[in-house]
């Protein structure tokens, strides 16, 4: 009996993991602030990432001047090369593992160029953004994450509830 028992919770947690791994296209746009990396003062950021035609287009903007304060921040401006709708339903018409980490919202992807001269250079970044709802509506909060992988920002990681907007959109038939 202690096996059948050990299934099911592997089954339940492959299942879940699952749920959370299925992606489609999708169209998200936002902007507003967050808290800094470093705690004090408020980070910024735009955005806008559509992938409903198969190809994508968008751009990222963000700004913690507050991180590495005394070199200027971290200031990157990327040109959107992903962006899944991520289905925790599992419903999903494609895989992304990056939904493991953002069940029901978006995961943007870019490459991005830093706009701070003490700090230059490129690099990839990652951002789930999270739709809440609008006005009234909204469940809670919209959210975001931004994670730079790779060049001059590469381990900056920001997260935080959006005073401004998420707003994941349908794509049009």
């Amino acid at each position: 009996m202690n096996h059948f028992k050990f299934f099911i919770v592997i089954a339940a947690c492959i299942s879940i993991l699952y749920g959370c791994s299925n992606a489609t296209n999708g169209k998200v746009t936002g902007g507003g602030t967050i808290v800094s990396a470093s705690g004090n003062g408020k980070a910024n950021f735009g955005f806008n990432g559509d992938s409903c035609t198969g190809k994508v287009k968008g751009k990222f903007n963000f700004h913690d001047k507050y991180h590495n304060a005394d070199k200027g921040g971290v200031k990157l401006n990327g040109t959107v090369t992903g962006t899944d709708h991520c289905i925790a339903t599992g419903t999903g018409a494609r895989y992304s593992g990056d939904c493991t980490q953002c069940a029901n919202g978006y995961i943007v992807k870019l490459n991005y160029k830093s706009t701070n001269p003490k700090i230059p250079g490129t690099g990839e970044a990652i951002a789930c953004v999270v739709d809440n709802g609008q006005g009234m509506k909204a469940t809670s909060s919209d959210s975001i994450w931004v994670k730079a992988t790779s060049g001059p920002y590469s381990g900056y990681f920001s997260k935080g509830n959006v005073q401004g907007n998420i707003k994941g959109h349908a794509c049009d038939s």
